[in-house]
C-alpha cells in the first residue's frame, strides 16, 4: 500500500507528539470497556459545528501535518466509578509500559489506531493505514499478532497476581474477626445460664459482635467491589486485544 508524503508526515507527527501516550491509553481503555460503560460527549453540538470540511479543488494540500484532534470532555456513566476507571487506566498503562517490547509491536499499533480515529473514522482503512506506516519501521503482521498474544498473557498473569493479593488481603483482614465472633457467640451461649449475673457482660459482647459484623460487611464489600472492577476491566482489555487480532487477521491478508 502506498502512503502519500503528506499522510506519512501527519502520522509521524501524531506518533511523536507529546500527548500521544496519555491520550491513547485513556481512549484505548475506554473503548475496551465499551461493554461495561457508556461515554457521552459533553458538547455534541460543538463537535457538529466544528466538523472538518473537505478541501476544494482549488485548495493546495500542505505537507505540514495538521494539529492533533482535540479531545472533547466526556461524561462517564457505567458500572465502574470514575475513580475506579482512573485507577485501572493507570494500572494497565503502567503494566503495558513496563512490559512494552523493543521496536514497534501491537502496543504501538494500538496507540496509533486510537490517535488516528478522528482523521480516519473507518476502522478497516485505519488498520491498513497504520500497518503501512509502521511497516516502514519494520512492523509485520506476524509481529502484531505475536505481541498481541503476549500482551494477553501479560494480562492473564496480572489477573492471577491480583486475585492472589486480594485473597491474601481478605484472609488477613477478615479471618481474625470471624474467629473472634465465634468465640464471643460461644461465650454468650455458655453464659446464658447465668443471665442474671452476666447480663452486662452478654450485652457488651453482643455489641462487639455487631460492630465487628459491620466491619466485615464493609471490608468484604470493598474487597469484592475492587475485585469485580478489576475482573471487568481485565475482561474488557482481553476482549479488545482478541478482537483486534480477529480484525487484523481479517483485514491484513
Amino acid at each position: 500500500m502506498v502512503i502519500s508524503i503528506f499522510f506519512r508526515n501527519f502520522v509521524i507527527h501524531l506518533y511523536q507528539s507529546k500527548p500521544f501516550h496519555s491520550i491513547f491509553m485513556s481512549d484505548f481503555f475506554k473503548k475496551a470497556l465499551g461493554v461495561f460503560v457508556e461515554f457521552e460527549d459533553d458538547d455534541k453540538s460543538n463537535n457538529t459545528s466544528e466538523a472538518r470540511q473537505a478541501p476544494s479543488g482549488n485548495d493546495k494540500v500542505s505537507n505540514v501535518p495538521p494539529s492533533l484532534p482535540q479531545q472533547q470532555p466526556q461524561v462517564y456513566t457505567g458500572a465502574l466509578s470514575p475513580q475506579e476507571l482512573e485507577k485501572f487506566t493507570k494500572h494497565f498503562s503502567d503494566l503495558f509500559d513496563k512490559s512494552n517490547f523493543n521496536g514497534p509491536d501491537y502496543y504501538e499499533f494500538s496507540k496509533m489506531m486510537a490517535m488516528l480515529e478522528a482523521p480516519i473514522p473507518d476502522e478497516n482503512t485505519r488498520i491498513s493505514a497504520v500497518f503501512a506506516t509502521l511497516s516502514i519501521q519494520g512492523l509485520t503482521k506476524d509481529r502484531i499478532l505475536e505481541t498481541a498474544k503476549q500482551y494477553c498473557t501479560i494480562l492473564e498473569n496480572d489477573k492471577a497476581q491480583f486475585e492472589a493479593a486480594a485473597t491474601g488481603k481478605a484472609n488477613a483482614e477478615l479471618a481474625g474477626r470471624r474467629n473472634k465472633i465465634q468465640e464471643l457467640e460461644k461465650k454468650i451461649a455458655d453464659n446464658s445460664q447465668l443471665i442474671q449475673k452476666l447480663t452486662k457482660e452478654i450485652t457488651d459482647d453482643q455489641t462487639n459482635i455487631g460492630e465487628m459484623k459491620n466491619e466485615i460487611v464493609l471490608q468484604d464489600s470493598k474487597i469484592n467491589t475492587n475485585k469485580a472492577g478489576f475482573l471487568m476491566a481485565y475482561q474488557a482489555m482481553h476482549n479488545k486485544i482478541t478482537g483486534d487480532i480477529h480484525k487484523i487477521n481479517t483485514v491484513l491478508k
